[in-house]
């Protein structure tokens, strides 16, 4: 798993493009974001099948990706419609927030509970690449 790695070709690509085109920069975060997510999805599944978590610590962990999943999706809708509506200053900026509001949601981390630590430490790598790259996103767009 690469999560460093991942994290700084977004926030690269994000500083290069955010500023000339905030809403196609937020677009190809959120791609990003949901490309990590499917990949965070495949890691869970080969921790499952290796044995590191059983199979109900495997379901608690996907239902939380797919909730980032759907957030994910909602922060495209939501770029779209702001675009769409001319991109008044900060309504950008509101999609991606909502989305880390989202992500931080207590009740959903609380389900994600695994007993292997190695595969804590794993799973936490997962959502911390989701959660740095929507908190990358809303610097870059600096209140676009």
């Amino acid at each position: 798993m690469n999560y460093l790695l991942t994290a700084v070709l977004l926030l690269t690509s994000l500083q290069m493009f955010a500023c000339k085109d905030p809403y196609g920069a937020t677009e190809k975060a959120a791609a990003d974001i949901g490309s990590s997510i499917a990949g965070g999805m495949k890691t869970v599944d080969s921790m499952r099948v290796s044995g590191l978590i059983s199979t109900a610590e495997e379901s608690s962990i996907l239902g939380y990706l797919e909730f980032a999943n759907t957030g994910d999706k909602a922060l495209g809708t939501c770029a779209q419609q702001a675009h769409l509506a001319g991109t008044k200053p900060g309504s950008l900026t509101a999609c991606a927030q909502t989305f880390s509001t989202a992500l931080d949601n207590p009740q959903e981390l609380a389900l994600i509970k695994v007993s292997n630590p190695q595969a804590q430490q794993q799973i936490q790598g997962i959502i911390s690449e989701i959660t740095n790259g929507v908190g990358t996103l809303i610097t870059a767009l600096g209140g676009s």
